[in-house]
């Protein structure tokens, strides 16, 4: 049992902190951006993944502090890689509180001021299994939307509202669950999985596969012709400064610049169709010239 003490403890002495988890383009392997991940290093020394804590920091009123600590480290972290690389996007979950009472325009700006990040850099990710209230929920995304902030419909297929999300959110990238990615190539593979990716296909949204551990996984992903992969097959999670290294190097290898290493164009806001889960993550996807979608 956690109590409201240790979050405000935690909160007091920073324990809250994020790492870097590379993705990949799957049609050539090279590095695309990386998914940022929340931890919570007690003063125990236990660490903490975000199923553990985030529940019941919505419970005790901390779950608004540690989304803006989220947005700050990783804006702090990654400023100067996204400067330098145009093509560098951040695409950060979004607690369903935040979206349904539209707090997080404005956390969004204050957070961004000054720091050289264009909006389009910044990627807003909704949990499917989020409890998001239409009207107020699709209003907010819009004028997000508006701002030029991709937004990414995170864990598709794993709760009960995935068409209605798709149906009545603006939406631009679909997030794989890795639950269904874990049984490709046994006998458990899962019959959905390539209508989901069909039917992302027909709505023209970019595809990430999430928690890919093997070749035959990665293979399958690719010729269904996923876009994006993350998982331990490619890379372990890293620190910041480990993680610049690792987009520079990319770089180096191609003789390009960050920006010329994928492309990925998002369809117009008013032609799409169209919540804090057990990860509160950020993605980062390469997009060429930092542009909104078009």
């Amino acid at each position: 049992m956690i109590t409201k003490a240790q979050f405000k403890r935690a909160i007091e002495r920073q324990e809250f902190s994020v790492v870097y988890q590379p993705i990949v383009v799957l049609a050539d392997g090279r590095c695309a951006g990386a998914e940022v991940l929340v931890r919570w290093q007690r003063e125990d020394g236990a660490l903490l993944p975000p199923d553990r804590f985030l529940a019941a920091a919505q419970q005790h009123g901390y779950l608004n502090a540690i989304t803006d600590r989220v947005l700050q480290q990783t804006v702090s972290d990654l400023a100067p890689t996204l400067r330098a690389h145009r093509g560098l996007h951040v695409a950060v979950n979004i607690p369903a509180q935040d979206v349904n009472s539209g707090r997080i325009l404005e956390v969004l700006d204050a957070t961004l001021d000054g720091t050289g990040i264009l909006p389009a850099q910044l990627w807003l990710e909704i949990t499917e299994g989020s409890s998001m209230e239409t009207l107020p929920s699709r209003e907010t995304l819009s004028r997000a939307r508006e701002r030029g902030h991709p937004i990414a419909l995170d864990d598709f297929g794993t709760g009960y509202s995935s068409l209605r999300y798709l149906h009545e959110l603006p939406c631009d990238v679909l997030k794989l669950d890795r639950s269904f990615v874990i049984g490709i190539g046994t006998d458990h593979e899962h019959p959905v999985l390539a209508c989901i990716i069909d039917l992302a296909r027909k709505l023209k949204l970019k595809i990430v596969a999430e928690g890919v551990e093997t070749p035959v996984q990665a293979r399958y992903l690719e010729q269904a012709c996923v876009d994006y992969a993350q998982g331990w097959h490619y890379a372990r999670p890293m620190l910041a400064a480990e993680f610049a290294r690792y987009c520079d190097l990319a770089a180096g290898r191609t003789g390009l610049p960050l920006s010329s290493l994928s492309s990925l164009s998002l369809h117009a806001p008013d032609s799409s169709l169209a919540s804090l889960g057990a990860d509160h993550v950020a993605e980062v996807v390469l997009m060429p010239d930092a542009q909104s979608p078009q």
